[in-house]
C-alpha cells in the first residue's frame, strides 16, 4: 500500500522531509510505501488556528494530488488535524487526523490521561481540539506545555525529550493521568523513550497514524459518505 503524509507546514527542505520519511517507514509494514511531503505556501508551524486557516487550501490541494498519483490514503501530520473534514469530502480514498485518533486510543488504555503540548498559547486550543471530538470531557485531567516553539521542537531532541519528562511528571504525579498524548507530530520518536522514563503509555501520533491508516486499508474501510458527504459545485 501507498500512504502520502502531508505536512502542514511551508518551507521545510527536502533533507528534512526525507529524515521522517525514513523515520515512518521503520514503523511501517513490509510492503508499506511512506512518501512524506509539506504545503507549498502557508505557515512554518501551525500554533494557532490563524495558522490552520492559512495551511488549509494548500494542504487541500496537496491530498488532492496524493489520490490522483494512486495513493491508498493520506495523513495530515498535525496533531490539530486542519482542514479534516473538507479532506473527507473532496477524496474518496482515506484521510487521517494523528489528533483525533490518539485522543480515542487515549480513552482505551488509560482512564485518564493529558496531553503534553508546545507552548502555554496552545493549551487552551489543544484542550478544546478534545472537546471538539465529542468525548468524555472528564478523562483529559490536565494539557501542559513544555515550552518550545514547533519550529525548534527537534533543534535539540535530548531537551525536548528532557523538557517532556518534567512536565509529564507533573501531569502523573499531580493530575494523576495514567497516560500521556504527545500534541505536537514534532514529537515523532519520543513516546517510546519518554514512557520507559515515567513509567506509563504515551502516545506518539505520528506512528500511530501510520499503523491506523494501514489497518483500514488493509481492512477495506474507508469514511463514510453519510457523514462525509461528497463536495460538489
Amino acid at each position: 500500500m501507498k500512504i502520502k503524509v502531508i505536512i502542514p507546514n511551508a518551507g521545510m527542505p527536502r533533507s528534512t522531509l526525507n529524515e521522517r520519511e525514513a523515520m515512518l517507514s521503520e514503523y511501517a509494514a513490509e510492503g508499506t510505501l511512506i512518501a512524506v511531503d509539506c504545503i507549498n505556501e502557508g505557515p512554518e508551524s501551525i500554533e494557532s488556528s490563524y495558522d490552520e486557516i492559512l495551511a488549509s487550501v494548500p494542504l487541500l490541494k496537496k491530498i488532492t494530488q496524493a489520490e490522483k498519483d494512486g495513493f491508498d490514503g493520506a495523513i495530515i501530520y498535525c496533531g490539530s488535524d486542519p482542514a479534516i473534514d473538507a479532506a473527507r469530502e473532496i477524496v474518496d480514498i482515506p484521510v487521517i487526523g494523528p489528533g483525533k485518533i490518539s485522543f480515542l486510543i487515549a480513552n482505551d488504555i488509560g482512564f485518564k490521561f493529558s496531553i503534553l503540548t508546545v507552548l502555554d498559547e496552545t493549551i487552551a486550543k489543544d484542550e478544546e481540539h478534545y472537546r471538539k471530538m465529542g468525548m468524555d470531557v472528564t478523562r483529559l485531567v490536565s494539557v501542559r506545555s513544555i515550552n518550545i516553539p514547533v519550529a525548534n521542537v527537534r533543534d535539540n531532541m535530548e531537551e525536548t525529550l528532557n523538557a517532556l519528562e518534567r512536565v509529564g511528571k507533573m501531569c502523573v504525579e499531580e493530575d494523576d493521568a495514567h497516560c500521556l498524548v504527545l500534541s505536537c507530530l514534532g514529537m515523532a520518536g519520543m513516546g517510546k523513550p519518554l514512557s520507559k522514563r515515567l513509567g506509563v503509555p504515551v502516545i506518539d501520533p505520528a506512528l500511530l497514524a501510520v499503523k491506523y491508516m494501514e489497518m483500514i486499508i488493509s481492512l477495506g474501510l474507508n469514511y463514510s459518505r453519510r457523514s462525509y458527504v461528497k463536495y460538489f459545485k
